[in-house]
């Protein structure tokens, strides 16, 4: 795969320049971006990322494949389908937009909206989910407008700053993204 097209973003592989962009992100994140991402434990240095990268380059995981999000020609985020059973046709979505400035444009929408078409479309899978912080109000509001659908809730499942937070897990299957794409019920799958 080079890459993957969305209306506002494409989605495409990691570049080694796009690991200090990611960690440079990371330095400055705001207090939310810190929260809601995996701070629990210290930021790694610009280079174990890239070692990590380096590695990740040398022995691939058929069970993840992980995409940088560009619009307007720069890297703003990063998106990842997880746990990919081929099998069962599941796996687990994440998302991460790196700067506050770069959200509510639409990237985040965007950029998962075009990889379940590709998950959907060219994988076959028929289920992706995904968990997300019960207090992350304007991500649990794109997954409900890309028709992801709550399915449960893992009471006081993480502890920050003082206090335990729920999270929930949300489910997609393909017919369901089939009809809110617009495809339509018994439309047949794109190929």
């Amino acid at each position: 795969m080079a890459w993957i097209a969305g209306e506002r973003v494409i989605l495409r592989a990691w570049e080694r320049e796009d690991i200090r962009a990611r960690w440079e992100a990371d330095q400055t994140a705001d207090a939310e971006s810190q929260r809601l991402g995996d701070w629990h434990k210290p930021p790694p240095s610009l280079l174990s990322r890239e070692q990590e990268w380096e590695a990740e380059q040398s022995e691939p995981d058929a069970s993840t494949v992980s995409l940088v999000i560009v619009a307007d020609g720069r890297p703003v985020g990063d998106i990842t389908l997880f746990q990919i059973d081929p099998r069962i046709r599941h796996a687990l979505i994440g998302l991460s937009l790196w700067r506050p400035e770069d959200r509510d444009h639409g990237y985040g929408s965007d950029a998962i909206r075009a990889l379940l078409r590709w998950s959907f479309g060219h994988m076959n899978l028929h289920r992706i989910e995904l968990a997300v912080d019960a207090t992350n109000v304007r991500a649990i509001h794109v997954y409900e407008k890309l028709g992801f659908v709550h399915e449960g809730r893992r009471r006081q499942h993480h502890f920050d700053a003082g206090i335990y937070h729920d999270e929930l897990t949300m489910g997609l299957l393909d017919v369901e993204f089939w009809a809110a794409d617009g495809s339509g019920p018994g439309a047949t799958r794109p190929d």
